[in-house]
C-alpha cells in the first residue's frame, strides 16, 4: 500500500502577511521591553528608538522578496532608510526642511500635463502602479477583466472607485502602501473584500455587504500613520 504526502503551501500573500505580522510583533515586545526599562531608570530609551525605521526597511526587504512587489518593497525601503539618516545622522538641516521640493514636483508636473503627458491609471493588468505622492489621485475603473493593482500613497491620498468594475475571473488582488496619508477603495455591493492590511499607527477600516460566492477582492498592504478604508456601494448609487 503506497501512501503518498503532500504539503500545502501558503499563499505568497498570507506568507507575506505573516512575515509583516511577524515584524511587527517582535517590534512591540522590543518596544514595550524598551519602555519598561527606561521607566525603571536602567537605560535611555531614546538611544534605541531612533533606530526605529529598521521595521520599514526589514518590511520593505520581505516585499522585495517578491518578484511582482519590488517596487513597492524599494519604495518602502527608501522610506525607511530616509528617516534612518534623519534620525542618526546629524546634518544641518532637517530631511522635512526640503518639502518646497514638492512645489518643484508640482511645477513638473503641471508643465508635462500641458504638453500632454499622463500619469498611468489603473488597467487591466494586476502589476498596475497608482503613486500617490504630495498630492491626490483619483481613480476610476470601469474595467470588466479587472485582476487588481498596487496603490503607494505618501504624505497623499488616493480614492479608487471600483463600482462599475468586474471580475472575469478572481480573485483580484490589491497590493498597497500608505504613510503620513489615506486611501479609499470604493467597490460594488456584494463584493466580498479580505482585508489583510496591517496598520502601524494607523487604522484600517471595512465597510462591505458580502455576497457568498460572489466576486472576492484580497487587500494586502501597510498603513503607517495613515489610513485606509474600503466601503461598498449599492448599485443605485452608482
Amino acid at each position: 500500500m503506497n501512501m503518498t504526502l503532500t504539503q500545502k503551501q501558503a499563499p505568497d500573500g498570507v506568507a507575506g502577511i505573516s512575515g509583516f505580522k511577524l515584524i511587527i510583533g517582535v517590534f512591540f515586545a522590543i518596544l514595550g521591553v524598551l519602555l519598561t526599562l527606561d521607566n525603571l531608570d536602567l537605560i535611555d530609551a531614546d538611544r534605541y528608538l531612533t533606530y526605529w525605521p529598521l521595521v520599514l526597511i526589514a518590511i520593505g526587504i520581505l516585499t522585495f522578496q517578491n518578484a511582482g512587489h519590488r517596487v513597492l518593497g524599494a519604495f518602502v525601503i527608501g522610506i525607511g532608510a530616509l528617516i534612518l539618516l534623519s534620525n542618526t545622522v546629524d546634518f544641518r538641516f532637517s530631511i522635512f526642511d526640503l518639502w518646497p521640493a514638492a512645489l518643484i514636483l508640482a511645477g513638473i508636473g503641471i508643465v508635462a500635463h500641458a504638453f500632454g503627458f499622463r500619469l498611468p491609471s489603473v488597467s487591466n493588468q494586476s502589476d498596475s502602479t497608482v503613486w500617490a505622492i504630495l498630492g491626490v489621485r483619483k481613480i476610476k475603473v470601469d474595467s470588466r477583466a479587472y485582476t487588481g493593482a498596487r496603490i503607494i500613497a505618501f504624505m497623499g491620498g488616493c480614492e479608487l472607485d471600483l463600482r462599475k468594475a468586474d471580475m472575469e475571473q478572481g480573485p483580484a488582488t490589491i497590493e498597497l502602501f500608505v504613510m503620513w496619508g489615506g486611501i479609499e477603495i470604493k467597490v460594488p455591493d456584494g463584493w466580498e473584500v479580505v482585508g489583510n492590511t496591517v496598520p502601524i499607527m494607523g487604522g484600517a477600516e471595512i465597510r462591505t455587504k458580502a455576497a457568498p460566492g460572489g466576486r472576492r477582492l484580497i487587500v494586502n498592504g501597510l498603513a503607517i500613520m495613515g489610513g485606509v478604508e474600503i466601503k461598498s456601494v449599492a448599485a443605485e448609487a452608482v
